[in-house]
């Protein structure tokens, strides 16, 4: 079984260089996809389950999808300052790190990923995740969607809905996404352990 975990950012851009001092709380927020890179990090040997990183750049002079299958990755990541020199790395040069980029609207990457993944997307008014059915949840890979720091904008909404995503939600206050993504593993250890 797959977990992918879609990340959409508007802010990050690769068209300028990234330093370790200009990047933790920097204006990009790249920090955020450091966060959500070693929470996931440390869940993907805790059950069997390979997990991806799917960082989608959603700026107008991006529309980058960059996926990353966590058991690629040749370095171990055991705290921020190592995720975070990850993502340096890799936005300021992805190819020597053998990383898939790939320019792309968020439809197509929608499209892409929907042939093998049931499509769960974070936001507060979705169904409690607790409340989700066991064996659907078993029955095939999973893609959990969320934003950097808020929901999708409208419009990725909009494109997301026609692929019929089931709503799910952490609780009724807002989370960073490096929290929910730890939410969302513990419960799924609960299923899959």
């Amino acid at each position: 079984m797959n977990f992918f975990f879609l990340i959409s950012s508007s802010t990050i851009r690769t068209s300028t260089l990234k330093k370790i001092k200009t990047v933790v709380s920097g204006q990009e927020r790249v920090d955020v996809f450091s966060r959500i890179l070693l929470n996931l990090y440390r869940w993907k040997n805790r059950y069997d389950a390979k997990f991806v990183v799917v960082f989608y750049l959603s700026h107008p002079e991006e529309n980058l999808t960059i996926t990353i299958p966590l058991d690629l990755i040749s370095s171990p990541i055991e705290n921020e300052l190592e995720a975070t020199k990850f993502m340096v790395n890799l936005l300021n040069s992805a190819d020597e790190l053998g990383i898939n980029i790939e320019k792309q609207d968020f439809s197509s990457l929608l499209s892409s990923l929907a042939s093998g993944c049931n499509f769960f997307y974070l936001t507060s008014s979705g169904k409690d995740i607790s409340q989700l059915d066991e064996d659907s949840i078993k029955s095939n890979n999973l893609c959990f969607i969320l934003g950097s720091q808020m929901d999708l904008t409208d419009s990725q909404e909009e494109t997301l809905s026609t692929f019929d995503p089931t709503l799910i939600s952490v609780g009724d206050r807002e989370y960073l996404a490096s929290h929910v993504v730890s939410i969302i593993n513990h419960y799924l250890y609960t299923i899959f352990k």
